[in-house]
């Protein structure tokens, strides 16, 4: 049996500029002094995690209580910013169509926050078929985030793939380790946001690399 897994929430949709606005929202709200603007926030997106990245932003001057109460109010207001705005990236919906056509299991491996996952769903549903996914994944449902492996080991097995006959997809070079330190060839399909060198992970056409690397492989 064969897998293709998204990865990130950037895998399928992109939503980073809508993000960083929703961020600085919350700072607001919050009353913390803090503004990202979109220079600082690509540097940030490195790193995968909104908490972890509210925690190193304050060179872990700021609380895990306040931090996830920021977090919380950064969905709030992703929630808001997004409505109506989200939309699948190029040659996603393509994609799953081809997926579902060759019987190929599908899974969203993600560690956001549930919250954060069934905003974005919610959001997708009248466009993206989520019923056509096997698996689709959160933070709670393991120890480490990424960029450590364990989601996506955690991924085959439930899914019950090996490595060897699956794919990720991935928008960065950070979260492209994940899926590759659990042995699953990866493709790097970067977002607007998204710093990188010419590597030949990069797909710049998603359903033409999916396509090719499940007909040769």
């Amino acid at each position: 049996m064969k897998s293709l897994l998204f990865g990130s929430i950037g895998s399928i949709v992109e939503s980073s500029e809508i993000q960083r606005k929703a961020f600085n929202a919350a700072f607001k709200e919050f009353g913390i002094d803090w503004y990202w603007n979109v220079a600082n926030y690509i540097k940030m997106l490195k790193k995968p995690g909104g908490l972890n990245r509210l925690i190193e932003f304050s060179k872990n001057k700021l609380n895990l209580d306040d931090a996830k109460q920021i977090h919380l109010l950064k969905i709030k207001y992703f929630k808001l910013l997004s409505k109506k705005n989200l939309k699948p990236r190029d040659g996603v919906l393509e994609v799953i169509e081809y997926a579902s056509i060759h019987n190929i299991k599908i899974g969203f491996i993600t560690t956001t926050t549930k919250d954060t996952l069934d905003l974005v769903i919610n959001n997708l549903s009248k466009q993206v078929d989520f019923s056509k996914f096997d698996l689709i994944t959160y933070d709670e449902l393991v120890s480490k985030r990424k960029p450590d492996p364990e989601i996506y080991k955690f991924a085959l097995k439930k899914l019950e793939v090996m490595h060897s006959s699956s794919l990720a997809i991935e928008n960065t070079i950070e979260n492209c380790r994940s899926a590759m330190n659990a042995n699953i060839q990866t493709l790097l399909y970067p977002g607007e946001y998204t710093t990188y060198e010419e590597s030949s992970l990069i797909s710049k056409d998603i359903f033409k690399s999916v396509k090719s690397f499940f007909e040769e492989g």
